[in-house]
């Protein structure tokens, strides 16, 4: 026998004793990244990542310090006007971030209805708030025609929003909510790289956004931007790999990866390219016929956009529409309205006030956080090794406020 071990198991030879396995980290790994770990493996990954985000941050924090030592404030020193729009923006942000974040959380709750199609949930909530704003725009008397500019963004906006809004569905359905959402955070990236790549050539050649070049972007506000982007990205690879999630029909499953995100991680960073056009959109629809009016005639899009897209490909079915009437989902999904209504009116607001990049980062960068709250209190969520990242980002959020 062994001493304090028992005999060895049976697959061994008499006399020798199991090996443990060395921990690593890699694509597969069970070890959250951005911590230091023990053992084999790959030496110093997760060390590597933490030091990376606390340089990052650190640069971050020592070029805003190196701004205000200057007198460089934001993008120069702002007028009481420029001020006071811009702190209302920020506050509509944070506002935006925290009906988006509840969104997502519902509609995760209602795509585990085996009977309920994503695409069909979509069609239904926005159709509804669509019809609502309809009536409340009629019983106030403030129905008008739209200026002709305002139905090219509109009907983009919406035809991308439908898609986008799809898509997240099935990505939450697919996916951990805590896996997916950190990286919305890329979204305001995007809105960066489309303002620097392609606003120029459509101002040039369209005369269409020329007035966001007229504003600069300091340099601490783009490391915020890096901080957040990098944090959602460590976070994202932080979740325990191979942990089985449930189909609607309560069996496990294994998460899906192609290389080394998850399917879900990957339709999210296909939709923070979208919205790098969608809130340019958003912006120029609101500025033609205001927030009310756009919110009516895009919802309503969205809902033709969605059902007849579901119904053309032969998904839309009586007994998908029926899951929806249960008691159950009927409450979830005047939830999904009602939350939706108040992400989507703060957001169009916000975005008439300041720039998109400032507020796609305070709703992203912002709601990684409460997600991963969310996840690991209500969808029991692992937590452990997401400490770091989380941290970077909301370093990165507060430090893009500063103004």
């Amino acid at each position: 026998g062994q001493r304090g071990g028992g005999p060895p198991p049976p697959h061994l030879p008499p006399g020798e004793k199991e090996k443990k396995k060395p921990l690593t980290i890699g694509a597969r790994s069970a070890l959250p990244l951005g911590l230091p770990t023990r053992g084999g493996g790959a030496p110093g990954a997760g060390l590597t990542s933490t030091l990376m985000l606390g340089a990052l941050v650190l640069a971050t924090v020592t070029s805003f310090m190196r701004a205000r030592a200057d007198g460089v404030v934001g993008v120069g020193a702002p007028s009481t006007g420029e001020a006071a729009n811009y702190a209302t923006g920020l506050l509509y942000s944070g506002v935006a971030l925290v009906g988006n974040t509840a969104v997502s959380a519902l509609r995760k709750v209602l795509a585990r209805d085996p009977d309920v199609g994503n695409a069909e949930q979509v069609g239904v909530a926005t159709g509804v708030q669509g019809l609502v704003t309809l009536l409340y725009i009629l019983a106030t008397g403030g129905i008008q025609a739209p200026p002709s500019q305002f139905w090219l963004a509109a009907v983009l906006s919406s035809v991308l929003n439908a898609l986008v809004k799809t898509l997240e569905t099935k990505a939450f359905s697919e996916s951990d909510l805590s896996l997916c959402a950190p990286f919305l955070a890329f979204d305001p990236v995007m809105q960066f790289v489309v303002g620097v790549a392609v606003i120029p050539l459509t101002c040039k050649f369209l005369n269409v956004g020329c007035a966001e070049l007229k504003s600069s972007i300091p340099l601490y506000h783009f490391l915020s931007v890096v901080s957040i982007a990098s944090g959602a990205f460590v976070l994202g690879r932080a979740a325990k790999v191979g942990a089985p999630v449930k189909n609607k029909d309560g069996t496990l499953r294994e998460i899906k990866y192609i290389g080394p995100l998850p399917v879900g991680s990957w339709i999210i960073l296909f939709n923070c390219v979208i919205y790098g056009f969608t809130f340019r959109f958003d912006k120029a629809a609101v500025q033609a016929a205001g927030t009310k009016m756009y919110y009516m005639y895009g919802r309503l899009i969205m809902a033709f956009t969605t059902l007849t897209g579901s119904r053309a490909a032969g998904q839309m079915t009586s007994t998908s529409l029926n899951a929806l009437l249960k008691p159950r989902s009927l409450s979830l999904l005047g939830a999904i309205c009602a939350s939706d209504a108040v992400y989507m009116l703060s957001l169009y607001k916000a975005v008439s006030l300041i720039s998109p990049v400032y507020v796609s980062a305070i709703k992203r960068g912002g709601g990684v956080l409460v997600s991963s709250l969310i996840g690991t209190l209500l969808f029991n969520e692992p937590a452990r090794g997401r400490e770091v990242p989380i941290l970077t980002i909301v370093a990165g959020v507060v430090l893009l406020c500063m103004k």
